[in-house]
Protein backbone atom coordinates (compact mmCIF):
# COMPACT_ATOMS: atom_id res chain seq x y z
CA UNK A 1 0.00 0.00 0.00
CA UNK A 2 1.42 3.28 -0.63
CA UNK A 3 1.14 6.90 1.11
CA UNK A 4 1.71 9.53 -0.66
CA UNK A 5 1.46 12.98 1.74
CA UNK A 6 1.64 16.90 0.53
CA UNK A 7 3.01 18.92 2.39
CA UNK A 8 4.20 22.68 2.34
CA UNK A 9 4.15 25.08 5.28
CA UNK A 10 2.92 27.99 3.28
CA UNK A 11 -1.14 28.08 2.57
CA UNK A 12 -2.18 28.85 -0.76
CA UNK A 13 0.12 27.17 -3.10
CA UNK A 14 -2.57 23.97 -4.14
CA UNK A 15 -2.53 21.08 -1.76
CA UNK A 16 -5.74 20.18 -1.86
CA UNK A 17 -5.80 20.75 -5.62
CA UNK A 18 -3.23 18.23 -6.07
CA UNK A 19 -4.57 15.48 -3.82
CA UNK A 20 -8.27 15.91 -5.48
CA UNK A 21 -6.64 15.57 -9.13
CA UNK A 22 -3.87 12.38 -7.92
CA UNK A 23 -7.09 10.75 -5.97
CA UNK A 24 -9.33 11.37 -9.09
CA UNK A 25 -6.68 9.98 -11.56
CA UNK A 26 -5.77 7.25 -9.81
CA UNK A 27 -9.46 6.07 -8.79
CA UNK A 28 -10.27 5.94 -12.53
CA UNK A 29 -7.16 3.92 -12.84
CA UNK A 30 -8.77 1.42 -10.82
CA UNK A 31 -6.72 1.93 -8.18
CA UNK A 32 -8.32 1.69 -4.35
CA UNK A 33 -8.00 5.28 -2.74
CA UNK A 34 -8.83 6.29 0.69
CA UNK A 35 -8.46 10.42 0.86
CA UNK A 36 -7.54 11.46 4.46
CA UNK A 37 -7.70 15.23 5.49
CA UNK A 38 -5.55 16.03 7.94
CA UNK A 39 -6.37 20.33 7.78
CA UNK A 40 -8.73 21.70 9.82
CA UNK A 41 -9.91 24.18 7.18
CA UNK A 42 -11.33 20.88 5.38
CA UNK A 43 -10.77 21.72 1.65
CA UNK A 44 -10.17 18.13 1.06
CA UNK A 45 -12.89 17.05 2.50
CA UNK A 46 -15.39 19.40 0.61
CA UNK A 47 -14.31 18.59 -2.53
CA UNK A 48 -15.74 15.47 -1.91
CA UNK A 49 -18.98 16.03 0.74
CA UNK A 50 -21.37 18.41 1.93
CA UNK A 51 -19.72 19.56 5.38
CA UNK A 52 -21.59 20.79 7.86
CA UNK A 53 -20.63 23.28 10.76
CA UNK A 54 -19.91 23.59 13.78
CA UNK A 55 -22.27 25.37 16.07
CA UNK A 56 -19.76 24.96 18.91
CA UNK A 57 -17.26 26.83 17.11
CA UNK A 58 -17.49 29.46 15.05
CA UNK A 59 -14.55 28.63 12.51
CA UNK A 60 -15.34 24.88 12.92
CA UNK A 61 -16.15 22.58 10.30
CA UNK A 62 -17.35 18.83 10.48
CA UNK A 63 -18.49 15.94 8.83
CA UNK A 64 -21.82 15.55 7.53
CA UNK A 65 -23.82 12.41 9.68
CA UNK A 66 -22.27 9.27 7.93
CA UNK A 67 -24.57 7.56 5.28
CA UNK A 68 -24.41 4.05 7.24
CA UNK A 69 -25.83 5.70 10.38
CA UNK A 70 -28.60 4.70 12.28
CA UNK A 71 -30.37 6.18 15.13
CA UNK A 72 -29.88 3.53 17.08
CA UNK A 73 -26.27 3.56 16.77
CA UNK A 74 -24.08 4.15 20.16
CA UNK A 75 -22.05 6.99 18.07
CA UNK A 76 -23.01 10.63 17.07
CA UNK A 77 -23.19 9.56 13.08
CA UNK A 78 -20.39 11.49 12.17
CA UNK A 79 -16.13 10.35 11.55
CA UNK A 80 -13.60 12.34 10.79
CA UNK A 81 -9.49 11.78 10.96
CA UNK A 82 -9.07 13.60 13.89
CA UNK A 83 -10.86 10.19 15.28
CA UNK A 84 -7.47 8.25 14.59
CA UNK A 85 -5.78 10.48 17.36
CA UNK A 86 -8.74 10.10 20.00
CA UNK A 87 -10.32 6.74 19.62
CA UNK A 88 -8.49 5.16 17.02
CA UNK A 89 -12.13 4.26 15.40
CA UNK A 90 -13.21 5.48 12.14
CA UNK A 91 -15.42 5.23 9.36
CA UNK A 92 -14.56 6.48 5.76
CA UNK A 93 -17.40 7.86 3.67
CA UNK A 94 -18.04 6.85 -0.04
CA UNK A 95 -17.44 9.75 -2.70
CA UNK A 96 -19.37 10.09 -6.07
CA UNK A 97 -15.92 8.56 -7.23
CA UNK A 98 -16.62 4.65 -6.84
CA UNK A 99 -13.44 3.19 -5.54
CA UNK A 100 -12.55 6.38 -3.28
CA UNK A 101 -13.61 6.80 0.24
CA UNK A 102 -12.40 9.96 2.00
CA UNK A 103 -11.98 9.80 6.09
CA UNK A 104 -12.91 13.91 6.19
CA UNK A 105 -11.38 16.86 8.42
CA UNK A 106 -13.07 18.05 11.98
CA UNK A 107 -12.11 21.62 12.16
CA UNK A 108 -12.19 22.02 16.41
CA UNK A 109 -11.24 18.26 16.65
CA UNK A 110 -7.86 18.38 14.32
CA UNK A 111 -6.80 21.97 15.80
CA UNK A 112 -7.22 20.58 19.84
CA UNK A 113 -4.81 17.80 18.61
CA UNK A 114 -2.39 20.64 17.28
CA UNK A 115 -2.29 21.22 20.87
CA UNK A 116 -1.69 18.13 22.32
CA UNK A 117 0.98 18.63 25.37
CA UNK A 118 4.85 18.10 24.33
CA UNK A 119 5.38 14.92 26.47
CA UNK A 120 2.81 13.14 25.00
CA UNK A 121 2.95 14.31 21.55
CA UNK A 122 5.12 11.45 19.94
CA UNK A 123 2.67 8.77 21.52
CA UNK A 124 -0.54 10.32 20.71
CA UNK A 125 -0.01 12.64 17.64
CA UNK A 126 3.08 11.47 15.66
CA UNK A 127 3.47 8.28 15.74
CA UNK A 128 -0.67 7.60 15.48
CA UNK A 129 -1.70 7.72 11.95
CA UNK A 130 1.42 5.08 11.24
CA UNK A 131 -0.21 2.89 13.35
CA UNK A 132 -3.67 3.38 12.01
CA UNK A 133 -2.37 2.40 8.27
CA UNK A 134 -0.55 -0.33 9.18
CA UNK A 135 -3.86 -2.18 10.38
CA UNK A 136 -4.52 -5.19 8.10
CA UNK A 137 -7.74 -4.44 7.82
CA UNK A 138 -6.61 -1.18 5.92
CA UNK A 139 -4.26 -2.59 3.47
CA UNK A 140 -6.79 -5.03 2.47
CA UNK A 141 -9.35 -2.11 1.52
CA UNK A 142 -6.95 0.18 0.22
CA UNK A 143 -4.35 0.51 -2.45
CA UNK A 144 -2.94 3.95 -1.93
CA UNK A 145 -4.13 6.49 1.03
CA UNK A 146 -3.58 10.17 -0.02
CA UNK A 147 -3.35 12.81 2.71
CA UNK A 148 -3.79 16.63 2.64
CA UNK A 149 -1.97 18.46 5.17
CA UNK A 150 -2.59 21.94 6.97
CA UNK A 151 0.33 24.40 5.84
CA UNK A 152 2.26 24.25 9.12
CA UNK A 153 5.28 21.83 10.54
CA UNK A 154 2.73 21.09 13.47
CA UNK A 155 2.57 17.63 14.82
CA UNK A 156 0.35 16.08 12.41
CA UNK A 157 1.84 17.25 9.60
CA UNK A 158 5.31 15.29 11.40
CA UNK A 159 2.41 12.73 12.54
CA UNK A 160 1.65 12.16 8.09
CA UNK A 161 4.92 12.56 7.50
CA UNK A 162 6.32 9.80 9.63
CA UNK A 163 3.47 7.74 8.08
CA UNK A 164 4.33 8.41 4.12
CA UNK A 165 6.17 5.92 1.58
CA UNK A 166 6.40 9.04 -0.56
CA UNK A 167 5.72 12.98 -0.60
CA UNK A 168 4.60 15.79 -2.48
CA UNK A 169 5.64 19.34 -2.36
CA UNK A 170 3.44 21.64 -4.37
CA UNK A 171 4.93 25.52 -4.26
CA UNK A 172 4.28 28.28 -6.28
CA UNK A 173 6.66 30.72 -7.86
CA UNK A 174 6.59 33.40 -4.49
CA UNK A 175 9.24 34.09 -2.43
CA UNK A 176 7.56 33.31 0.76
CA UNK A 177 6.18 30.44 -0.81
CA UNK A 178 9.84 28.99 -1.52
CA UNK A 179 11.15 30.09 2.11
CA UNK A 180 9.07 27.38 3.17
CA UNK A 181 10.17 24.79 0.17
CA UNK A 182 13.36 24.94 2.07
CA UNK A 183 11.39 24.06 5.11
CA UNK A 184 9.88 21.27 4.03
CA UNK A 185 12.44 19.50 2.37
CA UNK A 186 14.54 19.92 5.73
CA UNK A 187 11.45 17.90 7.09
CA UNK A 188 12.10 15.29 4.60
CA UNK A 189 15.65 14.63 5.24
CA UNK A 190 15.46 14.59 8.92
CA UNK A 191 12.25 11.64 8.26
CA UNK A 192 14.80 9.99 5.71
CA UNK A 193 17.49 9.52 8.18
CA UNK A 194 15.41 8.15 10.49
CA UNK A 195 14.63 5.11 8.29
CA UNK A 196 16.09 1.95 7.57
CA UNK A 197 17.11 0.56 4.20
CA UNK A 198 14.00 -0.55 2.09
CA UNK A 199 11.62 1.57 4.10
CA UNK A 200 13.32 5.10 3.07
CA UNK A 201 10.65 7.76 2.89
CA UNK A 202 10.89 8.61 -1.11
CA UNK A 203 10.05 12.01 -2.88
CA UNK A 204 8.55 12.22 -5.81
CA UNK A 205 9.47 15.92 -6.39
CA UNK A 206 8.81 19.78 -6.27
CA UNK A 207 5.65 20.73 -8.26
CA UNK A 208 5.21 23.86 -9.87
CA UNK A 209 1.58 25.19 -9.33
CA UNK A 210 -0.03 28.12 -10.34
CA UNK A 211 2.47 28.79 -12.35
CA UNK A 212 2.05 31.86 -14.77
CA UNK A 213 4.11 31.41 -18.67
CA UNK A 214 5.77 34.72 -19.74
CA UNK A 215 5.17 36.58 -16.08
CA UNK A 216 8.55 37.65 -15.25
CA UNK A 217 8.64 36.44 -11.23
CA UNK A 218 7.81 33.08 -11.99
CA UNK A 219 9.95 32.58 -15.00
CA UNK A 220 12.87 34.08 -13.01
CA UNK A 221 12.12 31.80 -9.92
CA UNK A 222 11.91 28.79 -11.68
CA UNK A 223 15.08 29.02 -13.54
CA UNK A 224 16.27 29.36 -9.71
CA UNK A 225 15.00 26.41 -8.67
CA UNK A 226 16.17 24.58 -11.77
CA UNK A 227 19.77 26.05 -11.23
CA UNK A 228 20.07 25.23 -7.31
CA UNK A 229 22.22 21.96 -7.07
CA UNK A 230 20.34 21.05 -3.79
CA UNK A 231 16.82 21.18 -5.73
CA UNK A 232 17.04 20.96 -9.44
CA UNK A 233 17.14 17.38 -9.32
CA UNK A 234 13.62 17.38 -7.50
CA UNK A 235 11.95 19.23 -9.49
CA UNK A 236 8.80 17.61 -11.56
CA UNK A 237 9.79 18.36 -15.35
CA UNK A 238 6.75 20.05 -15.45
CA UNK A 239 3.81 22.35 -14.21
CA UNK A 240 0.25 22.62 -13.45
CA UNK A 241 -0.74 26.06 -14.79
CA UNK A 242 -2.85 28.78 -13.12
CA UNK A 243 -6.45 27.61 -15.05
CA UNK A 244 -10.00 28.74 -13.95
CA UNK A 245 -10.91 25.20 -14.68
CA UNK A 246 -9.04 24.14 -11.75
CA UNK A 247 -10.74 26.35 -9.99
CA UNK A 248 -14.62 26.07 -11.32
CA UNK A 249 -13.93 22.23 -10.11
CA UNK A 250 -13.28 22.86 -6.87
CA UNK A 251 -17.06 24.50 -6.84
CA UNK A 252 -19.73 22.30 -5.53
CA UNK A 253 -22.12 23.13 -8.21
CA UNK A 254 -19.46 22.33 -10.79
CA UNK A 255 -19.99 20.92 -14.10
CA UNK A 256 -18.28 18.32 -14.85
CA UNK A 257 -17.06 17.75 -11.56
CA UNK A 258 -13.54 16.89 -12.67
CA UNK A 259 -11.16 18.51 -15.04
CA UNK A 260 -10.42 14.64 -15.88
CA UNK A 261 -14.28 15.20 -17.65
CA UNK A 262 -13.57 17.48 -19.33
CA UNK A 263 -13.06 17.52 -23.62
CA UNK A 264 -9.86 14.89 -24.27
CA UNK A 265 -7.94 18.00 -26.27
CA UNK A 266 -8.71 20.57 -23.28
CA UNK A 267 -5.90 22.20 -21.98
CA UNK A 268 -6.55 21.97 -18.10
CA UNK A 269 -7.22 18.47 -18.82
CA UNK A 270 -3.91 17.62 -20.55
CA UNK A 271 -2.21 18.80 -18.13
CA UNK A 272 -3.49 17.26 -15.31
CA UNK A 273 -3.30 13.99 -16.86
CA UNK A 274 0.70 14.54 -17.68
CA UNK A 275 1.18 15.39 -14.11
CA UNK A 276 -0.97 12.48 -12.79
CA UNK A 277 0.41 10.41 -14.74
CA UNK A 278 4.44 11.26 -14.08
CA UNK A 279 2.86 10.71 -9.91
CA UNK A 280 1.82 7.41 -10.53
CA UNK A 281 4.96 6.49 -12.63
CA UNK A 282 7.16 7.48 -9.61
CA UNK A 283 4.36 5.51 -6.86
CA UNK A 284 4.85 2.44 -8.81
CA UNK A 285 8.39 1.88 -10.11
Amino acid sequence: MKILVTVQNKGGVGKTTVCRLISEYLTRQGKKVLGIDLDSQCNFSRRFLTMDIDSTDPDGIMPPLHPDYDDDDNWDGRSSSADIYYSGQVLPYPTYLEGMDILPGNGSQLRAVELVSSENVKEQVHDRLLAFLSQEEVKELYDIIIVDTSPSKGPLTISAVRAATHLIIPTTMEPQTLEGLHGMLQLWRRETKKRTKGDELKIIGILPNMFRKGVALHEGLYETLSTDPGISDLLIPMKLGQRIAFAESDHYMANPRSVFDLPEKDPARLEAEAICKYIKEKLYQ
